[in-house]
């Protein structure tokens, strides 16, 4: 069978008959061998968490959620939106968060080796930095302080 029929097959039942179905197969490999200088928009939410994914395209517009916990990623894109919650929870190769950052919920950093705070930074709910270098280095106030001062907003609270 074709690909394309595939993927026909599986967008019918997700979308006439609203069943689950496994994660598009070759979802990953279409994200990692994407062309930079073209948005790549997904409007559901991405679950990458426990997948061998290595690089997501630049300028990712996720309108879902986006969960990567326990990747390898070692870099998130420039220009990445996430509408709903992001979750890096064990990223443990992540040291450095885009600029220009935006996640329309939960931003989740725990158990990461994120040490600072973006230009830019959006979070329109709380900021979870249990594990992390942030969390040892600065107090809840610092970190509001860095989030403000580098022109990013945070609405919620941070959870250490």
């Amino acid at each position: 069978m074709e690909r394309n029929t595939i993927g026909k097959i599986l967008n019918f039942l997700k979308e006439k008959e609203g069943k689950e179905y496994p994660m598009n197969w070759n979802l990953i490999e279409r994200l990692e061998t994407h062309p930079d200088g073209i948005q790549y928009k997904h409007d559901s939410s991405l679950p990458l968490s426990y997948t061998r994914i290595t690089k997501l395209p630049n300028d990712l517009y996720v309108g879902g959620s986006l969960f990567l916990k326990d990747t390898n990623i070692t870099k998130l894109p420039d220009k990445l939106y996430v509408n709903r919650t992001l979750s890096l929870t064990g990223c443990s190769e992540l040291t450095k968060l885009p600029n220009d950052l935006y996640v329309g919920y939960i931003l989740n950093l725990e158990h990461t080796n994120i040490s600072e705070i973006p230009d830019n930074l959006f979070v329109g709910d709380d900021i979870y930095v249990y594990g992390t270098p942030l969390s040892r280095k600065y107090t809840h106030e610092e970190i509001y302080e860095m989030i403000k001062l580098r022109g990013g907003e945070l609405v919620g609270k941070i959870f250490r």
